[in-house]
């Protein structure tokens, strides 16, 4: 007896080929998107005027003309833009970011050194904001103080720049009271002085992160919380407690992971100014002071690595999006 053939067209097989397809769009749309904007950021410093090797120079008493073509050479400088662009791209690839100017060392392996700094900062920053945004979200709407707490601190929290809400810890924390330092780094062989002087530079970067999650775990667990399984457990005798914990936060959290991605991606690109405010080696520093001096290197380097990380955790959500909801991948 001959088997029956199996069923094509098994909804199950269609939803995992319509996530694969959607999974494999998704990134190379991301790779395109880094290509997109390494040669947005290439072409952007070509167009500024004056040569980088001069102005390196400048301040070299006794240099001529000879020595700053032989620098220019060294570096790549004297080739047209189109095969300098393609140079550039082609070794992101390879993970060759070139030679820094100011360093005269490979851009990867300075960038990798000050890459640390930054991502503890990141992760820290993005712990602290979004568990205390979800905390005092659901405090607001549960007590009137909390209301009154983000409805009063939120609007101005997010109205004021990164760099002069850090000023300002500077100088009431630091500078008045004396209670913190004000910058630096320490190193990872002294724990509790390390740990002290990023608090700082975690709360500069942590409150307007928690600011915005707080206003939309209010608004989500408002709008949940009238809906009818959340009556329906209260119906049947449910604490309220229990309640709020399994049938309206649990609901209201999807949406807050949307905007969780978003700050998270964005959160590598407003260290730029609070490392400098604070005067921490990382990256955001490193790519400050390469903008100055026009590395061009280091320049293109920071900038892919940032705009790496914001696409990277923008497609990790677009997929588990497409997970959570097969819909999404139908788009």
């Amino acid at each position: 007896m001959a088997w029956p053939a199996r069923r094509p067209g098994n909804p199950k097989e269609f939803i995992a080929m319509g996530l694969a397809a959607y999974c494999a769009k998704r990134l190379l749309v991301g790779l395109a998107m880094v290509v997109c904007v390494q040669v947005i950021i290439f072409l952007a410093i070509q167009v500024v005027p004056g040569d980088p090797v001069e102005a390196m120079m400048s301040e070299t008493a006794g240099v001529g003309p000879e020595v700053i073509e032989a620098l220019r050479q060294q570096f790549g400088l004297d080739k047209p833009i189109p095969v300098r662009l393609l140079d550039h791209i082609i070794g992101l690839f390879r993970l060759d970011l070139g030679t820094s100017l100011q360093y005269n060392q490979s851009a990867f392996a300075i960038i990798t050194s000050r890459l640390a700094v930054s991502i503890e900062l990141v992760v820290l920053a993005a712990f602290f904001g979004i568990v205390g945004g979800i905390f005092f979200g659901s405090l607001s709407v549960r007590t009137r103080w909390g209301d009154r707490l983000i409805s009063v601190c939120g609007p101005f929290i997010l109205s004021v720049p990164g760099y002069v809400l850090g000023s300002v810890l500077i100088l009431a924390l630091s500078l008045t009271l004396g209670w913190l330092p004000a910058g630096g780094m320490a190193p990872f062989s002294d724990p509790l002085a390390h740990m002290l002087r990023l608090v700082l530079p975690v709360i500069t970067l942590a409150l307007p992160i928690a600011a915005t999650i707080a206003k939309v775990t209010r608004f989500e667990i408002l709008e949940v919380r009238t809906q009818d399984w959340v009556r329906t457990s209260r119906a049947y005798g449910f604490p309220t407690k229990v309640t709020f914990r399994r049938d309206i936060l649990r609901n209201a959290l999807t949406p807050v992971l949307t905007i969780s991605a978003l700050e998270l991606g964005g959160l590598i690109g407003a260290t730029v100014l609070v490392e400098k405010v604070f005067n921490l080696p990382g990256l955001g520093s490193l790519l400050v002071s390469a903008v100055g001096i026009r590395d061009y290197a280091l320049i293109q380097g920071a900038v892919f690595v940032i705009s790496t990380f914001y696409i990277i955790i923008n497609i990790a959500a677009d997929i588990m999006y497409g997970f959570l909801d097969p819909r999404v991948s139908k788009r």
